[in-house]
């Protein structure tokens, strides 16, 4: 899928050219973020910023080196210095978007369930969370993750790298589970290691009926679903 990125790079690993690296001292500057304010800013997280921006903006083929230069305002040598070359750059940038998706809504979902005491906020809490898990507003997100995930074809290295970044969310994810676990809210059989790996694994096969394009079998899909994870949790798929 590498073959739209244009600049001097291949899959076969060649590396920009360019002159010394510049020291790390000199690798810094100041942009503003959306609200105005000014943000410091290492050349190294520039160059993954504008990375990971193109590739939401159109996957591999919108990726342009000239154009991650000029905006990161560095050499071809800063880029080499940081990444090896441009598809360095880029694999590091799919694993970046990939985990901060994955951390920003495990993040959010550990923190509400932290407060849930009862069974009956936690089933209420599950119903808008499954809700919320498979709506349609999540679509592109879950197509991000697809996009990082089909990149890593024939690339064992990257493979492994983003592998690792999806079971770094995992385990936070089924740290979040083991809250109610420990409260008795749920399961005490329920091993959540596993139930987490398969939760996350949920996203990659709803792109694929996403990809189907049919509403109704999207529906029964999602029941079936929270159905069986219910089932895990509680031990019966209505536990209302």
């Amino acid at each position: 899928m590498g073959s739209g990125v244009t600049g001097n790079t291949a899959d076969s690993g060649s590396v920009i050219q360019g002159s010394i690296p510049c020291s790390p001292a000199k690798m810094s500057r100041v942009r503003k973020q959306a609200d105005g304010q000014p943000v410091a800013e290492s050349t190294r997280d520039a160059l993954l910023r504008i990375a990971v921006e193109q590739l939401d903006g159109g996957g591999e083929a919108a990726v342009r080196l000239e154009a991650i230069l000029a905006e990161a305002d560095c050499s071809p040598s800063s880029l080499y210095h940081h990444f090896g070359n441009l598809r360095g750059l880029i694999e590091e940038a799919h694993i970046v978007r990939f985990a901060r998706i994955q951390r920003e809504r495990t993040a959010e979902f550990s923190r509400a369930i932290e407060h849930i005491e009862t069974r009956e906020e936690l089933v209420r809490f599950f119903d808008a969370a499954i809700e919320q898990f498979l709506d349609a507003s999540g679509v592109t997100s879950r197509g991000r993750r697809a996009n990082a995930l089909g990149s890593t074809y024939n690339r064992p290295d990257f493979a492994k790298r983003l592998g690792e970044a999806f079971m770094e969310t995992c385990d936070s994810l089924a740290a979040a589970f083991r809250v109610p676990q420990l409260r008795g809210l749920i399961l005490p059989t329920l091993d959540t290691a596993s139930f987490a790996v398969w939760v996350q694994g949920l996203f990659f096969s709803r792109v694929l009926l996403e990809l189907a394009g049919d509403d109704v079998v999207g529906a029964q899909w999602n029941a079936h679903t929270k159905r069986a994870a219910y089932f895990l949790l509680f031990g019966t798929d209505n536990p209302a």
